[in-house]
């Protein structure tokens, strides 16, 4: 590998003749660099550290090409992924910098600008004054087309657009916003770039041209795109008609009847629309298998009969159905250039329908139609549809719109430049500042209303800020406040304190936003700490306080207000599915005892108070778990892509629908259970003084293997949880 870096040097004197660089790799002695030109920062020179693999560290110093003087020596970090891998150096400051307008600030320049990296620095006074809180993208009409971009720090930025073929065919320069009103950003539009296009350009497709220097640009798709180009790599402009499929019916709160008024009744279904349908044994259609369109057909039956897919969905009783991510993210292709797997939290653009998951790969509006489509098969069904959001990170960190638009605002950096990685991801996004803030708003709001949906589940939470996802709350409300929002509350990043932070810990500042519940995860079924296995409850470890705890709310575990923020589940996409971990935890089981330690697990994950959440699968018990190795033996790679499946084979992740035909009894009874969470409001409390007053706890003696409860209903109902003898008693 070549491990290119490109390297900006400034000094005060501007006197750069007779200097070049020395660059060096640990455990080598180096060699001579040069620089190779001028910009407006001093000089640059495009250097390489030849290695057999990926160099995260190299080491560099300038220095006078007789040694009579030098810098220090900089240690460097490298990036992955797309990053362009600059630096700027400047004689006599010993930070290396990783972003142009952080190394504006060194007091080392010879005119050095305090204020050029407020927008990751000094947010709050940035947002202050350049904040807007207007529409952005496009607003279409048949006679003229409106188009605004937020690009405050652009020297000037034009409007691109190409015709069908997608050939450019204008350069359009667009005008600065003149109104400056700091009270109200709704008017405060000198960020903000517009255009007004006269005449009827449907079809056509654009791109913003955003020079951030007199002579350096950046072409980008719209952060607002609703619809891509074939090619991935420009918007769209279409009329709202042509969005909406013929028999499309947008929706209403007062129709959306099978929206819950209790948000404890719900059971929702957590799916991948490529493993759902995309083996031969889920009876779809070759050509509609991973599709949105196949997701919703009905009839499907696998080779003895049995339902499959869409119809299993509805027979269980499901009330919702979570989608893993179904927005435009990054894809990956093998050497034959066929699309390979990824569960999508690579993000791309935010409001745009996946094309993988198409039928029609030929029409630029048939994700959108098709995604709607099945959206409402659902909804006849009585089914909601909740999605999988991921506004924690971009896949890129500088070829996303954002970063496009405007340089280091949309991410929460570094001081030196470089970005903050919460989310292990290569990036994390500023949920606090207005314009990110605004566009997460923006976009829930614009899925719920145009889409129909019912939820969001947000990935990795606890990177967002407190009062976004309030905020976010309340515009929900606005439109139906029967819409759901949960994520993941883990504690995860710097960029905010923790009391800022929307982590479990803080459920008690979050009213009415779930939080998936790893407490009552843990309890039930163990734990999986990178790799690391520990058992519990079903498993004989004497956790019967937590499971009780866990049966009654949890509320011993956080500082819920109420029980629908706490999201019951057993078994999600992360980690092993719940069969795949105890059967590693107990290889000796027969067939029988681990089918009773499944359905134990299963029915505790449905009795807790608060909302249950379960993958597709864990009712007739789903494995990821593929032999590889000689003689059908399992290896420590097949434990590892089923443990984190992310980016396996359909091998791997696909649901294999002949199992139903093996688990009648199983799928009866957590049927059984479903509707008693829907129906009995005795497992749907909807506060937790009314637990209190229902249910109390008989028994749940540490090492005795049996949880007691007792429901004050009419027969005074009774139920052991009996780990002895993997049963579930009601008396």
């Amino acid at each position: 590998m070549e491990n290119y870096l490109t390297v900006h040097f400034h000094n005060s004197q501007g006197d750069y003749r007779h200097i070049s660089m020395w660059k060096w790799i640990d455990g080598y002695w180096g060699e001579d660099a040069s620089f190779t030109g001028e910009d407006d920062f001093g000089v640059f020179g495009e250097i390489t550290y030849p290695s057999d693999r990926f160099l995260d560290s190299v080491h560099l110093l300038v220095k006078a090409d007789d040694w009579s003087k030098q810098t220090v020596d900089f240690q460097i970090r490298r990036f992955s992924g797309d990053s362009p891998n600059h630096i700027w150096l400047v004689e006599g400051d010993h930070q290396v910098y990783y972003a142009k307008q952080a190394a504006l600030t060194s007091p080392y320049l010879s005119k050095p600008r305090d204020t050029a990296f407020d927008m990751a620095v000094r947010a709050s006074e940035f947002d202050r004054n350049w904040g807007y809180q207007g529409w952005l993208g496009y607003r279409y009409h048949e006679t003229a087309t409106d188009f605004r971009v937020w690009s405050p720090l652009a020297n000037r930025v034009d409007l691109l657009l190409f015709d069908q073929e997608m050939n450019q065919i204008e350069c359009l320069q667009m005008e600065r916003g003149s109104s400056i009103n700091l009270d109200h950003h709704e008017m405060n539009t000198k960020g903000v770039w517009q255009f007004c296009l006269e005449g009827d350009w449907s079809g056509y497709a654009y791109q913003y041209r955003i020079y951030h220097e007199s002579h350096f640009y950046q072409d980008t798709c719209d952060p607002y795109t609703k619809v891509l180009s074939l090619d991935g790599q420009k918007s769209l402009i279409v009329s709202d008609q042509e969005l909406v499929p013929e028999t499309f019916k947008k929706v209403t709160p007062e129709f959306a009847d099978w929206r819950l008024d209790n948000p404890c009744q719900a059971v929702i279904c957590e799916m991948h629309l490529r493993d759902l349908t995309t083996s031969e044994s889920s009876g779809i259609e070759a050509a509609y298998r991973g599709t949105y369109l196949g997701a919703c057909q009905t009839g499907s039956q696998n080779a003895q009969g049995d339902s499959t897919a869409f119809d299993h969905i509805k027979k269980m009783g499901y009330t919702h159905v979570q989608l893993q991510p179904v927005f435009e993210h990054h894809k990956v292709y093998d050497d034959s250039g066929h699309l390979t797997y990824n569960w999508g939290y690579d993000p791309e653009h935010y409001n745009v329908p996946d094309r993988q998951f198409a039928y029609d790969q030929e029409n630029p509006l048939a994700p959108i139609h098709e995604l709607k489509e099945m959206i409402q098969a659902y909804h006849e069904a009585g089914i909601g549809v909740i999605m999988d959001v991921v506004y924690n990170h971009t896949y890129s960190s500088y070829s996303s719109p954002f970063q496009l638009t405007v340089p280091n605002y949309f991410y929460r950096m570094k001081t030196d430049g470089s970005f903050q990685d919460g989310s292990g991801c290569g990036n994390e996004t500023a949920s606090e500042k207005e314009m990110f803030r605004k566009y997460m708003i923006d976009s829930v709001l614009y899925w719920a209303e145009e889409y129909g949906v019912d939820g969001f589940r947000f990935d990795l939470m606890g990177l967002h800020d407190v009062e976004t996802m309030r905020a976010i709350r309340e515009a929900l409300d606005r439109l139906d406040p029967r819409l759901l929002i949960y994520g993941e509350g883990w504690d995860m990043g710097t960029g905010l304190a923790r009391h800022q932070k929307a982590i479990k810990a803080n459920a008690n500042q979050l009213p009415r936003i779930g939080f998936f519940n790893d407490d009552a995860r843990d309890a039930v079924k163990g734990a999986e700490v990178y790799g690391h296995l520990k058992a519990g409850f079903v498993s004989g470890a004497p956790l019967e306080w937590e499971i009780g705890q866990s049966l009654l709310g949890s509320r011993s575990f956080s500082s819920y207000l109420a029980p629908s923020q706490v999201v019951n589940y057993i078994e999600a996409h992360d980690n092993y599915n719940l069969s795949d971990l105890l059967q590693i935890l107990h290889p000796a089981d027969d067939t029988d005892s681990h089918r009773k330690r499944v359905l134990l697990a299963t029915g505790l994950n449905l009795m807790m108070q608060g909302m249950a959440f379960m993958q597709i699968g864990q009712e007739f018990m789903r494995t990821k778990i593929v032999a590889t190795g000689p003689e059908n033996q399992v290896t420590e790679s097949d434990l590892l892509a089923a443990m984190n499946s992310y980016n396996a084979s359909d091998a791997v992740n696909a649901i294999d629908w002949t199992r139903v035909s093996d688990e009648n009894d199983m799928l009866n009874q957590v049927s059984e259970w479903i509707e008693m969470k829907k129906h009995n409001p005795l497992f749907s409390n909807k506060s937790y003084a009314a637990i209190e007053d229902t249910i109390t706890i008989a028994s749940c003696d540490s090492g005795t293997g049996l949880v007691s409860l007792n429901y004050q209903d009419e027969k005074n109902t009774n139920i052991i949880f009996n780990n002895i003898e993997k049963s579930i008693e009601k008396l």
